[in-house]
């Protein structure tokens, strides 16, 4: 038996309605993973009447957006990660890749620091920017 409980209480419906809906919603011929069955449900005069739980559920889930700048700005990140060049990373060395080009890394904060600790972090600095140097870049003299 399918327990809606948690997607009820996210839904902000019963989920005494919706277990006993799917009792009979479940022994119906349509098939609820295509939209526009979903879609059919939560719009559909007699759907709603039969099932006001589920219509309310599914009006809920088909109005979420499906993607954000956030979403998207990853995609973008993953596929600037998974060239042709690089098509052979194990998925936690892609994984770890992400991270590092959507989060950064972790850059202590210099302003209270100790003398010594500074200049270990100036060092570190120059050491990128030299790195960064050595390497071809377009359009730049």
């Amino acid at each position: 038996m399918a327990d809606f409980s948690r997607i009820a209480r996210l839904l902000n419906v019963p989920a005494h309605d919706m277990n006993n809906e799917w009792r009979i919603l479940r022994r119906l011929p349509m098939d609820l993973s295509t939209h526009e069955q979903l879609i059919y449900l939560a719009v559909s005069p007699e759907k709603v009447a039969m099932f006001p739980a589920f219509s309310t559920a599914a009006r809920k889930l088909l109005l979420l957006p499906i993607g954000t700048a956030n979403v998207e700005r990853s995609f973008s990140t993953m596929n600037r990660i998974l060239s042709s060049q690089r098509c052979r990373l194990l998925p936690e060395h892609a994984c770890q890749l992400m991270q590092l080009s959507v989060e950064g890394l972790q850059v202590p904060d210099v302003r209270n620091a100790r003398d010594d600790e500074k200049q270990a972090f100036s060092d570190m600095i120059d050491r990128a920017y030299k790195l960064w140097l050595t390497h071809p870049r377009r359009g730049l003299y």
